[in-house]
């Protein structure tokens, strides 16, 4: 392979446009090559914006062997579709996510992609910004000494009704969006796997989808994380951990522009004392940060890295179905149960 990985745009989303292809051009171990549209028109628009190839189809995208990788911003009902046709043609895959909306579609997924060993990744970008990092260094240092809850928000006023997010048959819904980043994110924290989950979710009658839900998810030793996620209410995307000697708050946690300073705030109380310091972090592209990993995975063949990815994608699946369950059946559900 190349030194660099060639990539193709699967799609004209919003969030290519504002994020993604200008994140790889940034790079200096990827080339975007070309960009596919269902409107081929756009995609020559598109092309000539960000001087690349116009496709003519998703398809001649796929069967494209000068493209090495494709990054897929399709709605969340369309990713199994693509995703396997792109392992069935050897090429590297990085999905907006969720991957897809039930574990069945996850397991099927990662069957194709294992069979021919592409790397798959699920675009988490906010698992790669510094501010988290610096999160699990005050973790590890004692900081909050143990700990016993994280909770996290992430919820955005309503969009236009034509939106994706609102469309059943597109895959849309509440907890496949914003929800996703919050169990996301409380896994990342805690570092393992919850035993056993609690959810509602909460059905629009017009258009199927759940447009707000809440969760627990218990873990060993105690712990538990809280999350709420919605799609019609005032912004949040933010978390809490709560420990025996201290609280750490993140005010902007899932969605962070690249010139934004995030803050984090630690506070203690110690002899009935509170104490609130304020702990500056560097901006990042965390867009940037995520795919110069999915590349350099790709070109320094890391089949272990992989494997890992694999896994850690089957859990973040498991704990989703998990609520999907739970809310449907009104129980507590053991993740022993998803397989």
């Amino acid at each position: 392979m190349n030194k660099k990985v060639r990539i193709g745009i699967l799609g004209c989303a919003n969030i290519a446009k504002k994020y993604s292809i200008k994140a790889f051009q940034s790079l200096d171990n990827a080339e975007v090559v070309s960009i596919a549209s269902r409107d081929f028109e756009k995609a020559k628009e598109w092309s000539s914006e960000f001087n690349i190839v116009a496709e003519e189809s998703y398809d001649s995208m796929i069967k494209n062997n000068n493209i090495d990788a494709i990054y897929i911003p399709l709605p969340i009902g369309l990713h199994s579709e693509w995703i396997i046709k792109a392992a069935k043609h050897s090429k590297h895959i990085i999905c907006e996510k969720s991957l897809t909306d039930n574990f069945d579609g996850i397991k099927t997924i990662i069957e194709e992609c294992r069979k021919n060993n592409v790397v798959l990744y699920e675009n988490f970008m906010c698992d790669f910004h510094p501010q988290h990092k610096k999160v699990l260094s005050l973790i590890e240092d004692g900081s909050l000494g143990k700990l016993f809850i994280f909770k996290g928000y992430f919820g955005f006023p309503m969009k236009e009704n034509s939106n994706f997010r609102y469309n059943k048959e597109l895959g849309g819904g509440c907890l496949n969006d914003a929800g996703a980043y919050t169990v996301f994110m409380a896994r990342k924290i805690f570092n393992k796997e919850p035993v056993s989950v609690s959810a509602n979710l909460f059905y629009s009658k017009e258009s199927g989808v759940d447009m707000r839900g809440s969760a627990q998810l218990e873990f060993d030793e105690g712990v538990s994380a809280l999350l709420a996620f919605n799609f019609d209410a005032v912004y949040q995307g933010n978390y809490s951990i709560w420990g025996s000697k201290g609280i750490i708050n993140v005010n902007r946690a899932y969605s962070i522009p690249p010139d934004m300073k995030p803050e984090i705030e630690l506070a203690t109380n110690e002899n009935l004392k509170e104490t609130k310091v304020q702990i500056n972090v560097e901006s990042a592209n965390h867009f940037e940060l995520i795919f110069k990993d999915f590349c350099d995975t790709i070109l320094n063949n890391d089949t272990k890295k992989t494997a890992l990815i694999y896994e850690k994608i089957i859990n973040q699946a498991k704990v989703l179905e998990a609520i999907r369950i739970s809310s449907r059946e009104n129980r507590k559900v053991d993740l022993s149960e998803i397989n």
